[in-house]
């Protein structure tokens, strides 16, 4: 039982456009995937070879089989991926080093203030201390002299 010519031309054409759309359903379905919006698999799932079929509604074994090239997209994606997340904490990081040396540079400076403030404070503190001695010892002369006014005796 041999086919003729035109029927295996015909079995190519109807494999290969299998091929095609079954391609086309994967890629669509690794987007979905990447972009974080699948339709079959929960939202947030890896790029991963059984991951992407399932969303495709293909089998695993089609994307072994005749998709290698999509098999190596998913590869290259969860290597970037890692490496994305390294620089992403990295950036974090220095950000937060570079916020925790301005927090840091305020608290010099807020103590600073500090220092001046509490060198003013007892500086003003000083300066009460000597009016009120000051004070002090002019209530003592005007409690003196009113008594001398008080014991004289009044001349008309």
């Amino acid at each position: 039982m041999s086919l003729s010519t035109a029927a295996k031309a015909a079995l190519v054409a109807k494999q290969q456009g299998s091929i095609n759309s079954s391609r086309q359903r994967l890629e669509l379905a690794l987007r979905r995937i990447v972009n974080g919006n699948p339709r079959v698999v929960p939202k947030g799932s890896r790029p991963s070879a059984s991951a992407v079929a399932k969303e495709a509604g293909l089998d695993r074994v089609t994307l072994y089989r005749f998709h290698a090239p999509i098999l190596d997209e998913i590869r290259k994606l969860n290597d970037a991926t890692p490496r994305a997340q390294l620089r992403k904490r990295q950036s974090d990081l220095a950000q937060a080093a570079s916020k925790l040396a301005e927090y840091r540079k305020l608290v010099e400076d807020a103590q600073g203030e500090v220092t001046a403030l509490a060198r003013e404070n007892y500086r003003l503190q000083a300066r009460v201390t000597e009016v009120e001695s000051m004070l002090s010892v002019r209530d003592k002369t005007i409690a003196g002299l009113q008594r001398q006014v008080n014991t004289q005796p009044r001349r008309i």
